[in-house]
Parts: structure tokens; sequence; C-alpha cells
């Protein structure tokens, strides 16, 4: 047989290979770039051995996805990408309907002479199944300073005043970094944030309705911080360096170095931040009659600083073992300086208190530590088993000088409160996943977890240097649960469904002493709770998809709203903790269609026992901050999200929501219904501009909504714009952006109860110019990458 004739016959066998194709299932798989992120546009090809025919070929899509048709033997897969090397893979598909991740190498080519007319898509959102992914690697969002920022500016996610999270849906959010479960709440979630780097993180993904899979906790859903994970051959080091002014300068440094072999991975990283943050807020205030006005300069000292080492060991070609220990400290002082003026009905200024409370040592010292062992037998099989230990240590030491003037400015009486803040929280936790493939169509999900939280909280108040045991105390919480879920999926051609259910066992204990006794009171709770979810997803066609999700979720209270002692802000604002708070559960119903580049979403929630911080009045002077569970919330929303590339040097993405909530509160002797439409949008836009600039200008607006309980939150919204450059084969970055251009980022609310009429107002140094400069030195050489466990991988 000549060439000819065999060229022939293999061309033959090809186009009969692509007849009966025709009518099997097809296989997917992903391309994906140094950072893990999907490569848009890459070319696929499949190529029939020997003789070199091609039988297929096909472009991945934005999040870097693609399909064949599944076939019988072995090929030679082929991926080409503009600025990455070429990649050959021998593949045989016939018992597999996902293919292996592959990662493509950078082009290390000197491009002296040529001019590049085609980039990598930049656009900031994409959506996919009723989840949205936030691009941060790939924009201005990486240069922003923390994790915290990033979210604060991240599009359908809601950072409020007082550093609580959200999505758009109503209920509190749980946040993962890379499929792991950060069991932190409040302060200790936002000092663990405000460590982490933003040019450390690849990217977010956002889900109102994940499976059980995930913990029940997050009624609004839950946001994965996914971080960048070096997979570089040999040594690696990458650093950046950025300054921020405004009203006060910042600086901030992170380093990362890693040695990769075949057998083991070793990671060391650093990272500090450094500086003052300015906050001013203050309220109007009329109660029975007489108005009181009152104005806070806050600044805030604390600088934070992380350290931590990964380590990881393919022990066989079936098993790897992770190590991973992390610190983080949140230190330094704060000073808040408050006036109020008080008045003898609207008009008559009856007195000026003065108020200042000088933080003279704050510090959160937070250890992280991890251990995780990873079992794959086949490709039908896989195993992870974790450990995780978490301490918290968190105290604070205050003065409050308080002097209260007539209204003629003379002295009437002065006084000096002192308080200090201890905290100890241990969190143990153990997990097991297992993942269960019979077939192409089917998949078991199924696990384990138990966790054991130890929190011990010590407040100490005085007033002019004598202990004031009313609100002095010890407060003991501890919290045991037990979990467990199965989650299974089955494919029917275009047809999808998945169904899974998640049991808890949750015991909570809790005892309250005052300070110098041993006697106090004691409150112990068990309960089980089912979290079922379902979805149904169809594909119309190769460009649609519509599905219908139902999930039931929970929030906890955070440990610091359980303790009942009254924190003193100044002589006529109080805040007061809980212990009879109760856990909010939500029922969640979405109906998503995706259709190119457009996605839509549909979703009805409900939120029962929801608990708020709400302001009361307490007396007829003073008011008291109590978080409390209220009444019930219901919420219609339709979302829209729409990321394209309109031009070669241009890529646009915009959100939309448009909500319609009802907020019924009955709690105590109170009884109202607040109904309030509102709109949440975003607008990003990634520019490529001459000699290799790219410029972005982002955008978010809030308008007037309902608040948590019966304050209404006025419009808000900003503007960032940044500009970047790169040199060196994109080893070298730079990037200039200012944020919150015109000083719009604020939370200004309003609100009637009864015999309060109150109105506050909420700012921060949101606006500010920052610099930053990365660099990154290393071999480019990528090794093989394994399939993605998914939601399985905790690590």
């Amino acid at each position: 047989m000549n060439r000819f004739t065999l060229r022939l016959f293999l061309f033959c066998m090809a186009i009969g290979y692509a007849i009966s194709g025709s009518a099997q299932t097809k296989v997917t798989g992903r391309v994906l770039d140094e950072n893990r992120q999907g490569v848009d546009a890459a070319v696929v090809m499949l190529v029939a051995s020997p003789g070199d025919v091609l039988v297929e070929s096909v472009l991945t899509d934005a999040a870097g996805q693609y399909s064949i048709l599944q076939r019988k033997g072995e090929f030679l897969l082929c991926i080409r990408a503009l600025g990455y090397k070429e990649v050959k893979r021998k593949i045989a598909i016939a018992s597999a309907d996902t293919l292996p991740d592959i990662q493509l190498e950078v082009e290390d080519v000197s491009l002296k002479d040529v001019v590049v007319t085609a980039r990598k898509s930049r656009s900031l959102t994409s959506a996919s199944n009723g989840k949205i992914r936030i691009h941060v690697a790939q924009s201005y969002l990486t240069d922003i300073g923390t994790a915290l920022d990033v979210l604060k500016h991240s599009p359908g996610i809601l950072v409020s005043n007082k550093g609580d999270i959200s999505l758009a849906t109503i209920g509190g959010t749980a946040i993962y970094v890379n499929g792991r479960k950060l069991m932190l709440k409040g302060e200790e979630l936002s000092a663990y944030l405000r460590s982490l780097p933003s040019s450390k993180i690849s990217s977010i993904e956002t889900s109102p309705s994940p499976n059980a899979s995930f913990g029940a906790d997050g009624a609004g859903g839950v946001i994965n911080i996914i971080t960048k994970a070096s997979v570089r051959s040999g040594f690696y080091l990458t650093t950046s360096h950025s300054f921020a002014y405004w009203e006060n300068l910042r600086q901030s440094s992170d380093l990362a170095l890693s040695y990769n072999t075949d057998k083991w991975q070793l990671g060391l990283n650093y990272n500090h931040a450094i500086g003052h943050h300015a906050m001013d807020y203050g309220y109007e205030r009329l109660q029975d009659g007489n108005k009181y006005l009152s104005e806070t300069v806050d600044t805030d000292m604390r600088n934070t600083y992380s350290a931590g080492i990964d380590f990881s060991w393919q022990a066989t070609p079936t098993s790897k073992l992770f190590v991973n220990s992390s610190v983080n400290l949140l230190a330094g002082p704060g000073v808040t300086a408050t006036e109020t003026q008080v008045y003898q009905g609207t008009t008559t200024l009856d007195g000026i208190l003065r108020a200042r409370n000088d933080y003279v040592e704050q510090k959160t010292l937070r250890y992280s530590n991890s251990l995780n062992y990873l079992y794959r037998p086949s490709d039908k099989h896989q195993l992870s088993i974790t450990a995780d230990w978490t301490r918290f240590d968190g105290t604070a030491r205050c003065e409050q000088p308080n002097t209260y003037y007539s209204a003629t400015n003379m002295l009437v009486r002065s006084d000096f409160f002192y308080s200090q803040p201890d905290k100890d929280i241990d969190i143990y936790a153990l997990l097991a996943d297992y993942k269960y493939k019979p077939n192409d169509e089917s998949e078991w999900l199924a696990g384990a977890k138990t966790s054991f939280i130890r929190s011990h909280n010590t407040f100490l108040f005085k007033k002019n240097g004598a202990v004031d045991n009313q609100r002095s105390n010890t407060f003991h919480y501890d919290e045991g649960n037990i979990e467990g879920y199965t989650q299974y999926t089955h494919t029917l051609g275009k047809l999808e469904l998945s169904a899974g259910l998640r049991l808890e066992y949750m015991h909570t204990s809790s005892k309250l002493n005052a300070y110098s006794s041993q006697d106090g009171e004691e409150h112990s709770g068990s309960h089980l709770r089912l979290f079922p979810n379902l979805s149904i997803s169809y594909a119309l066609n190769e460009q649609s998809k519509v599905a219908l999700l139902y999930s039931r979720r929970q929030d906890k209270p955070r440990y610091e709203d359980l303790n009942p002692f009254e924190y003193l802000l100044d002589e006529l604002s109080y805040w007061k903790g809980n212990p009879f708070l109760k856990p909010q559960i939500s029922n969640k119903l979405i109906l998503s269609y995706v259709w190119n580049s457009l996605s839509l979403n549909l979703s009805y929630s409900k939120l029962d026992d929801y608990f708020t911080s709400i302001t009361d009045a307490l007396g007829t002077t003073k008011t008291v901050m109590t978080t409390k569970n209220i009444g019930a919330q219901q919420q219609v929303g339709l979302e829209g999200l729409f990321s394209k590339r309109l031009a070669s040097w241009w890529d646009f993405s915009a959100n939309l929501g448009l909500y319609y909530f009802v907020n019924k509160l009955d709690y105590e002797t109170y009884k109202e219904e607040y109904k309030r439409p509102s709109c949440l949008m975003s607008v990003s836009n990634s520019i490529l501009l001459p000699l290799g600039l790219n410029l972005e200008l982002s955008g978010r607006y809030h308008s007037k909504h309902q608040g948590g309980s019966y304050e209404v939150i006025r419009p808000n919204g900003s503007l960032d714009i940044g500009l970047s450059r790169m040199w060196a084969d994109d080893r070298l970055r730079l990037s200039l952006l200012m944020t919150d251009i015109f000083h719009t980022d604020r939370w200004d609310n309003y609100g009637h109860k009864g015999a309060l009429d109150l109105t506050t107002c909420f700012g921060s140094e949101s606006r500010k110019v920052i610099l930053r400069l990365s660099y990154s030195l290393g071999k480019q050489k990528f090794n093989k990458v394994e399939s993605s466990l998914g939601e399985l991988d905790r690590l």
C-alpha cells in the first residue's frame, strides 16, 4: 500500500468517524492559562494517528470550555492559542465524558518588530449555571489592596459599613477560599480578608444556590475566593508593592516564593499593609420631641501582617498530601472623636457631649493549620480527608473620656471610662468528601463533617477607676456540629438532573458570669435540620440553556452577637448582645436562562426568623443597638449579566438587578411591614490603548432600598478608573488607579420607629490613588495539570 492509498484510507476512516460520531454524546474539556483562567478562542484540533488526519476542530468559549464528539480509539489533541506554546496530548476518549484540564505555557519568544493585533479577552465577569465568576487577576481589582477591597468593588456583592458581606439576594453569605469555608464571622472575618492581598486572588465565584457539598450556612448563597496557584516547575518568585493616598498614606507589599518538582511543591508567602484609614459618621436623632446631633471622626491605625507556608507531596501516583499553615495579624491603635449636641425641642441647645475612644491597643491574631490527604485510585473514585484547626486571639484596651458642657461651653462634669474586651476562639474541623462516577451519565458526591467551636470572652469595664459589675462579665460559648451530605447528578442527553440533601445536628451551650463571680446564667440547645437542594437544566441548543434551582439554607448568629454585655459607645449610645438568637432559615427558587453572552436569573426568596442589628430607644434620652430575630423577609428579583468583546480593543461587562423587597417586622410589641423596590447595577470596560496601555473604567450604582429593619438606605455608588502596562514578557507590571473618583460610596440612611426618628450618615476613605508595581521571576515551564476535583477539592 503506497503513501497516497494509506492517506486516502485514513481520510475515509476519518469521515466514518465523523458520521458515526454524530449520533454519539459529546466529550468536554477545558483549556486554562497560566493563572488557571479559561482561554477564550483557543483552537482545539482532534487528529487521528497515524497519518495526522484532522478529525474535528472547535474553538473554546469564554470559560475555556470545548466539546467534541465521543469516538473510539486513540487520538492526538492539539491546542493552539495566541501568545502560548502549542500543546499536543495523546488521549483516549471512548470511556470518558470529561477530559483532563490542559494548561498552556506562555510563549517565550521575543516579539521584536512584530505587531500583535489580537489579545486575550478581559471581560470582568462570566456566567454559567446560575453562578457568576469575577475575573480579578485580569482586571484592575488585582491592584486595589485587600480581599475586602475587592469584594467592595465587585459586581453583585454588597459590603455594608459594618463589614457585613452579602449577595444581592436576602440573607447572609458564607465565604470560602479555594472551596474551604472560612469558619469566621464579623470582626474575625473582616480581619482575615484585610490580610489577604488582592494580588493573590485569581477569581471570585458567587453562587446563590450551591449544592449540598457546600455547608448549609449562607442563606443568601456563597462566595468562593480562588487564589492563584503556582504550577511552574523549578523556582518561581512573584512580588508586588503599592502606595495609596488620599487623606492618609498607605503602603502594601507581598512576596511569594515557590519551588516545584514532579513529586513535591513548596510555597512561602508574606504580605503587609501599613497606614491609617479615615472614616466619618454621625446621626441626627429626634426622640420624644428632643433633637440630638452627633458627628464622629474615626481614624483606624491598625496594620495587617500575614505569612504562610504550603507543602504538597505526591506520595504515590494515586495519593497526594497537602499541608498548609498561616498566621495573620491585625494590630495597632485607633481613635474616635465624637461631639453630640443635645437640644430641648429642636431649636434650643441644652448641652454638648464630647466623647473620645482612644484604642491604645488593638490586636487580632489568627493561626490556621490544615492537613489534607487526597486519594484517587481511578477515574471513578476520589476521596479527600481534611483536618483543620484555627485559633483566634483578639484583645483591645480602650480609654474613653466623656465630658459634658453647657450650652455656653462651660464644663458641667466629666467621667473616664475604660473597657478591655478579650476574645479567644478555637475552631476544630474534620471533613471527608467522596466522589463516585459509575458511568458517563451519573455522579455521586457524599461527605461528612464534624466541627467544634470554643469561644471564651472577657469584658472588663471601669468607670472612674472602679469596676462596673453591671457591664463587666465573662462569657463562654461552645458549639458542636455533625453534618453529612449526599448529591446525585444524572444526565439524559440535553437534560441534567441534580438533587442533594445536607443534614446538620448542632448543640450549643453558653454561660454568662459576672466579672468577679462564678454565679451566672447558662443556656443550651440542640437541633437537627435538613437542607435539600434540587436543580433541573435543559440545553435548548448549543447557545442557550434553561435551569430551575431550589435550595434551603441558613445563617447562624455571630459569636460576638451572642455575648449579652453592654458596650458603651458614648453616654447616649449603647451596643448589647443577645444570647437568645436563633438561626435564620431561607428557601429560594431560581429560574435561570443563558443565551450566548447574556444570562438571566428570576428568583424568589423567603427568610424566616430573620435577625439583624436594630436601633431602639432606651428611655427618653438614649438608644441601644441589639441584634434580634425580628420577623420575616421576602424578595423577588430579576438579574441580568451581559459580558462580551464588543471590538478587538474593547471588552464590556454589565450587571443589572431589579428587586422587590418585603420586610415584615414582628417582635416584642412591634409589628410593621415595609415594602420597597430597588435596582442594583454595575458596568465594567477594558479598553486597549496605544503603546500597550490598558484602560479600565468601572462603576456601580445602588438605588434607594430598604435596610434590614425600618431604615431606608439612600442611593449610593462609585466610579473607578485604572491604567496598566506590562513589560519584559509580562513579568513586569505597573498600574495606576483611582477608586471612588467622586467620593459617592457612602452608607446614609433614615428611618422612623415609634417616638424615634433617626437619620445617619457614614463615609470612609474610599477615594484614593493607588500605584502598584508587580514583578515575577522564574521558569515559565508548566507541569501537567490533572483534572480538577471541583467542589470536593478543599485546597
